[in-house]
């Protein structure tokens, strides 16, 4: 049999059929309604279930076909507002960072400020020792900075160290808590002198040691300890800490008393680099921890200071080297007793 033979029925003719079965159909159910009436219910009992039946499928399909969409759209949306979120919270986070980096340089440029007397330039903190503790640490700005070594170096209000060694483009300091370093310093606003002692072990509980404080002398608690106008190191009158916990010693003839440092040895960032020398500077009297003016850039003292430095047996105070040891520095009779050396308590190489 040869299916190309075949007579194909045209689809409208068969649509035309339907509608003809249809409106048979419906005019026999209205004129013979009180007859057919069994026959509707039947029907309805048979094909109501089926019917529901199959809405419910379609309208479940429809409902996932509609919620998967909806899901794609939520998850499109929910990705885009979190990428929105996380740019946000990026910023934020660099917001965050520059408020308190401008915190810091605005406390740095106070500090500055306090010390309006003195050359300085602001270095960053590039490299530390392996504690946590800032015994020796490095910056960014060196010898083409104008940098020295013997440079004081301030950090939160008060001094932080001193230069030791420097580059090109870096420095290394020595803090005033490492266990080498020993300050020349007085009680602000008195005579009383005394040392101020690194010790790496005591700052962990929050202090350095004070040595050598005359008996006779009254330390209140929480006197300003300043660094002190003898010191060949350090120029006068910056702040170092606060001294606490006075005691007499058990030779009877000296005091000790703890300082706690003005400086945040666990965490600098930023610190003030002070460019004169003490060597280039001179005081106006023995007494006061003032400067008045450059002594020029020859750091030697003049002839009219030696000659005025010396003392009544004829001998000349010998020329003060910031750099010299402990035992160089301390000219044999000049410091009287219970006194602390005028150098050698200073930071040196």
């Amino acid at each position: 049999m040869n299916f190309h033979d075949k007579k194909v029925i045209p689809p409208k003719y068969i649509y035309l059929f339907l509608t003809i079965v249809c409106f048979i159909l419906l005019f026999f159910s209205v004129i013979f309604s009180n007859r057919v009436s069994v026959l509707k219910t039947i029907t309805g009992a048979v094909i109501t279930p089926m019917q529901t039946g199959v809405n419910a499928v379609g309208t479940g399909i429809y409902n996932r076909v509609t919620d998967k969409k909806e899901m794609e759209a939520l998850a499109a949306d929910n990705q885009e507002l979190q990428s929105k979120l996380d740019d946000a919270n990026a910023q934020i986070k660099q917001y965050e960072q520059e408020n308190y980096e401008l915190k810091r340089l605005q406390e740095l440029l106070a500090l500055q400020e306090q010390y309006t007397d003195f050359n300085t330039i602001g270095a960053r903190v590039i490299a530390t020792d392996s504690t946590n503790w800032f015994y020796s640490f490095v910056i960014d700005k060196g010898k083409e900075d104008g940098i020295q070594v013997g440079c004081n170096v301030l950090a939160d209000g008060g001094l932080a160290g001193i230069v030791t060694e420097v580059g090109n483009h870096y420095a290394k300091i020595r803090s005033i808590i490492d266990d080498n370093s020993q300050v020349s310093a007085a009680v602000s606003g008195t005579d009383t002198l005394c040392t101020v002692s690194g010790d790496l072990s005591s700052i962990r509980d929050g202090y350095i040691n004070v040595e050598y404080i005359n008996k006779a002398d009254t330390i209140e608690e929480g006197a300003e300890l300043v660094t002190s106008h003898i010191s060949s190191k350090f120029l006068p009158g910056i702040l170092i800490g606060y001294a606490t916990e006075i005691t007499m010693d058990a030779n009877n003839l000296t005091q000790s008393a703890k300082c706690i440092p003005v400086v945040d040895f666990r965490n600098l960032q930023e610190v003030l680099v002070v460019l004169d020398l003490k060597a280039n500077y001179k005081t106006d009297s023995l007494n006061q921890n003032i400067y008045d003016d450059i002594s020029g850039n020859s750091s030697l003292p003049s002839t009219a200071d030696t000659e005025e430095n010396e003392n009544s047996s004829g001998d000349t105070m010998k020329e003060i080297d910031p750099f010299e040891s402990e035992n160089d520095n301390v000219e044999n009779g000049a410091s009287e007793e219970n006194e602390p050396d005028s150098d050698g308590s200073d930071i040196g190489e």
